[in-house]
């Protein structure tokens, strides 16, 4: 598997009628309906798209928002996401683990520390 044969990842959602998804345009690489109709707005963009069943349109900018709407029934609507790079996701990979693992072992050892050696009161400054 590489990334010319699978640019981006794929996501789906089921929206009710008259219900919206906003997304950001930068995360966001194509919109398609699975079924139902769509009704999708690009900011930065000086048209509005109608997607119906079976039809696929690439997002035209990768800033500002995408808004999705269901416009008759209940729809299925598929997200292709832009992949990251390998590099990208060692990255959110070392974020995640400084965030969950090291983060709150500082945290204990700070509130440790505070408790060792108590910051001086107030009175105790005055004498």
């Amino acid at each position: 598997m590489n990334s010319h044969q699978f640019p981006f990842a794929t996501q789906d959602w089921t929206l009710a009628k008259a219900r919206a998804l906003s997304l950001q345009a930068a995360q966001v690489n194509s919109i398609e309906a699975l079924n139902g109709s769509l009704w999708v707005t690009v900011s930065g963009s000086e048209q509005d798209f109608f997607v119906n069943a079976g039809e696929r349109i690439d997002i035209p900018c990768n800033r500002g928002c995408v808004v999705v709407e269901a416009l008759q029934r209940d729809s299925v609507v598929r997200i292709g996401q832009h992949a990251q790079s390998p590099v990208e996701s060692a990255q959110s990979f070392a974020h995640a683990a400084y965030v969950s693992l090291a983060f709150p072992v500082v945290r204990a050892l700070r509130k440790t520390a505070d408790w060792l050696d108590p910051a001086p009161s107030a009175a105790q400054c005055a004498n």
